[in-house]
């Protein structure tokens, strides 16, 4: 699943998307949706490949006057079906949200990444999540894990 993949690379690539952003207003945000069919992911208990579905991204950014710029990324699944290795279907809920702020003038940046997915069962029930928190920090990361699946 795209939003389980590189989740440090994320973060990185949302920086940069930061850092080359010109100035913005609150004008508004912009709206991308894209296939995940094909994506796989592996859990302790079972390996699941996506066999349809999309994800909806909002992404905004905001240059301040003193220079600092920020910005949120939000990724939701939209009727993403997903099967095991047994066949079993699932379906995939939750959300992924990316958010940080740098400062042109002194390079201090805070970038935060929470993952709140859920692989559920047909007619109900948590099979697997993938639940993790992170912050990266002038050039430090911290990461806290504590779904059923880990990130790829």
């Amino acid at each position: 699943m795209r939003a389980s993949k590189a989740v440090c690379g994320g973060l990185l690539v949302a920086a940069a998307i930061v850092a080359q952003a010109g100035p913005a207003s609150a004008a508004g945000a912009a709206h991308f949706e894209f296939s995940i069919a094909g994506d796989v992911t592996t859990c302790p208990n079972a390996t699941y490949t996506v066999q349809s579905g999309t994800i909806k991204e909002v992404v905004q950014s905001v240059e301040s006057n003193s220079g600092n710029q920020m910005f949120t990324i939000t990724d939701v699944p939209q009727h993403v079906v997903i099967i095991d290795e047994t066949g079993a279907t699932y379906s995939l809920h939750g959300a992924t949200w990316f958010g940080g702020v740098t400062n042109d003038r002194t390079g201090a940046e805070i970038l935060t990444a929470t993952h709140n997915l859920e692989v559920v069962a047909r007619g109900g029930g948590v099979a697997d999540s993938i639940r993790l928190i992170e912050r990266f920090r002038d050039g430090v990361l911290i990461s806290h894990e504590f779904g059923t699946c880990v990130p790829e």
